[in-house]
């Protein structure tokens, strides 16, 4: 039969490559297979070319056999080598000792291989496993250590790796533990899946079997485990074993002599003894006794922080009755699965189990706090603390990390903070709920202390509430934390994050009020931001919900960005520096960019009840412009907010002074020219959200206000329904005056001493 075109154009690649000697035809089959046998030239070190093979087995000239399958190349070829290859080696695919082995030359798919690279990266691979594999070096170290391939095995152990491996004390020895377990039984096979979860050493001689039918076909019952592991060389020198063992154990005799590779027999022995003489005579039908070695390597498992690989196998009660037929007792080789943890999860995600896990608090569990708290929970870092007062209504899922129970759609309403809370606790990551309005929270000594302990690295505010976000800014913290918000802006197309400075030095506040001035800079952000688009929309009657119309996709996407920020900020716990961070996506929905800005102390003045917060770059601006005016009084108009709950007036940015304007040694006069104008674009380009504060102008000595400045003042606010600042640069700081108009009318003014 002619060989199909596609394996005869990969015969004809592998022919060319440099360490292929000779190609031969074994099969063709009707149905297009083919099976050829190919000759690999080893590159082996001199010492070992005239035995021609290395210690390690493999030969200078190594034949490999391919079956090609009739539907090549959608399906890769079935690779093995000679059947009396060396099957102590790592990545071999487990399979049967009458069966030629199978080298694991690809972490993921061999199809995709071929696919990705042809049938000459595929041989390749081949080529560099057969080196390693000739140089011991199929271990790697640096990648960890390769634990024995259990890939196809029926029978599963659900089991808790490091609670397991805790127990191996230098002294050595053998525990019994509890276990339960599942059995399916089928025509022409069985399987059990073990819970070998707890290491509580239990009494041997109290051990429970149970069995009962659950089903058809189907069984629960009550065993035991075995966990067995060597003692030490001597002090210091813990048993290690070095070799890769291919998993061929079948027999109680293949058993023991692996329990004695491992450094552990005799400890193993004697547990294994007891349980056969109890079982000797009694009918208890097929019950699994879990058996799991503690063997430890010479460096870590790949993926793990530790050297010890846990080898499992399960004996069946009833292969234990004789335990002197070594020889006929068969053994189930087991396959391990960890129990889901923090310490999987944070491996998982490509973080160190070892690592702290620092506390943090989310105020707010809507859709973006919601998102952010799964993420970090399905990183091992879910916050201990979610605080909200508000419950779960039927548009929320359209965008909530939680799904509909069935209590909710009978109309049932749970509280949002108690069902993330439960929702997390499936990721072994339970936090504490608290159902409460933040304002009301913060009012209490009490209350403080709950949301934010000593040890607490984070307060995050996802609430998006302005009134939320001043409080937890200018409250009296015993000690204050860490505070950091997060939401999203524009009707969902922008991301927001900031988080404070060092000492609250700026404030989450500071850093709205910045971000304000960033945004109305950027015309595409600020049209987004402060545009109609942005406006909520209203879901139900009467007492509604509001809520910004957007898909969950868009806003998961953009979550996802935020939990990144958060779980970096987190995890680093360095509070050097406040930030604050956007991200905008583009007008095909999915492409984002993100901007992150860092923002230095603010000068802040505390003077009789008045908090004056000057950014560093209002700052910059009155000091460049005294340093271009020498020798005369120069000024303009300050920009920012004015926090009512704060009481404090926080200066972003200045409006030059217009060129009318008065500067000479004796005084500043403010000019009008095209300044109305300026305040108008400065008001629309901001959205309203930053507005003219009052005004500045400097002394050239160290002075305080005069009685020309608290009348200006005076004659300032009695323009605006919010205090009015002046502020006066001196040489080496700030001065001000306050005034205000209060009761109906009356004249307020404070100036600073």
């Amino acid at each position: 039969m002619t060989i199909p075109i596609v394996i005869a154009r990969a015969l004809n690649l592998i022919s060319t490559h440099p360490a292929v000697k000779k190609i031969r035809v074994l099969h063709d089959f009707d149905d297009g297979a083919v099976v050829v046998e190919i000759d690999i030239a080893n590159e082996l070190p001199a010492a070992w070319r005239e035995a021609g093979e290395s210690p390690s087995g493999v030969r200078s000239v190594e034949t490999v056999t391919l079956g090609f399958p009739h539907n090549y190349p959608a399906f890769a070829p079935n690779l093995t080598l000679r059947a009396d290859f060396n099957r102590s080696h790592p990545h071999i695919n487990p399979g049967p000792a009458n069966l030629p082995p199978q080298p694991c030359l690809v972490a993921g798919s061999p199809r995709e291989l071929i696919q990705s690279r042809g049938i000459d990266g595929f041989i390749d691979q081949l080529v560099a496993w057969l080196d390693k594999a000739a140089m011991f070096k199929l271990n790697d170290p640096a990648i960890g250590w390769e634990p024995v391939r259990r890939d196809d095995i029926d029978d599963v152990m659900i089991v808790d790796g490091a609670k397991m491996r805790a127990l191996a004390t230098p002294q050595g020895g053998c525990v019994a533990v509890c276990t339960t377990f599942f059995q399916i039984i089928t025509t022409d096979q069985q399987h059990f899946s073990i819970d070998h979860r707890s290491c509580d050493s239990i009494d041997l001689a109290k051990g429970k079997y149970s069995r009962r039918q659950i089903g058809g076909k189907a069984w629960a019952g009550d065993s035991i485990g075995l966990i067995a592991w060597p003692s030490d060389i001597n002090p210091g020198h813990p048993f290690i074993t070095p070799d890769y063992l291919p998993e061929t154990v079948s027999t109680i005799r293949d058993l023991f002599d692996r329990a004695e590779r491992y450094g552990c027999r005799i400890q193993f022995e004697g547990s294994l003894n007891l349980i056969a003489f109890g079982a000797n005579g009694r009918n208890l039908g097929s019950i699994p006794v879990a058996i799991t070695f503690l063997a430890r390597r010479p460096y870590n498992l790949i993926g793990t922080d530790s050297s010890i690989e846990l080898c499992s196998y399960l004996v069946d009660l009833q292969q234990l009755q004789d335990i002197t037929k070594y020889d006929q007792a068969q053994v189930r080789i087991c396959a391990l699965r960890e129990q889901l943890s923090i310490d999987i999860l944070r491996r998982a995600s490509g973080l160190p189990a070892t690592a702290d896990r620092p506390s943090w608090t989310l105020v707010g569990c809507g859709s973006v706090g919601s998102k952010i708290a799964s993420h970090m929970a399905r990183r091992g870092h879910g916050p201990t603390l979610v605080t909200d007062n508000g419950s779960m209504e039927p548009h929320n899922y359209a965008r909530h990390a939680l799904l509909p129970t069935q209590a909710s759609d009978r109309g049932i309403q749970n509280d949002k903070a108690s069902l993330l809370a439960e929702s997390l606790a499936q990721l072994r990551d339970k936090p504490t709920a608290h159902k409460a309005d933040i304002i009301a929270t913060c009012d209490t000594a009490e209350g403080r202390a709950l949301i934010a302990p000593q040890s607490l690295r984070l307060l995050l505010n996802t609430t998006a509430s302005t009134v939320a976000r001043e409080r937890l800014s200018f409250l009296n913290w015993e000690h204050r934390p860490p505070i950091a918000e997060a939401h999203l802006l524009g009707a969902g197309r922008i991301a927001y994050a900031a988080f404070e400075g060092p000492g609250g030095n700026p404030s989450i506040s500071d850093l709205a009020a910045e971000s304000y001035r960033i945004i109305s800079a950027n015309e595409r952000i600020r049209d987004r931001v402060f545009s109609a688009e942005a406006e909520a929309i209203v879901i139900g009657q009467g007492c509604s919900a509001a809520t910004f119309p957007m898909p969950d996709d868009r806003l998961s996407a953009l979550a996802s960005g935020l939990s990144q920020i958060v779980g970096h900020r987190v995890q680093d716990g360095v509070q050097n520096e406040a930030e604050i961070h956007l991200a905008e996506v583009a007008d095909d929905g999915l492409s984002q960019t993100w901007s992150r800005h860092t923002v230095a102390p603010w000068t802040i003045i505390e003077a009789d009840g008045y908090s004056i917060r000057i950014s560093p770059n209002a700052d910059a601006q009155i000091r460049a412009e005294i340093a271009a005016r020498p020798g005369t009084e120069t000024g303009g108009v300050i920009v920012g907010r004015f926090s009512q709950i704060g009481n404090a007036f926080q200066i972003v940015d200045v409006i030059p002074a217009p060129p009318d304007s008065t500067f000479s040694p004796e005084k500043f006069v403010l000019g009008k020219l095209d300044l109305k104008l300026k305040i108008h674009t400065l008001i629309k380009n901001s959205g309203g959200s930053l507005y003219v504060l009052g005004t500045w102008h400097n002394h050239l000595v160290k002075s305080g206000p005069s009685g020309l400045d608290a009348a200006t003042a005076i004659k300032l606010a009695i323009k605006q329904y919010f205090p009015t600042l002046l502020l006066i640069a001196l040489p080496d700081g700030y001065t001000h005056v306050v005034a205000e108009f209060v009761n109906g009318g009356a004249k307020m003014c404070r100036m600073a001493a």
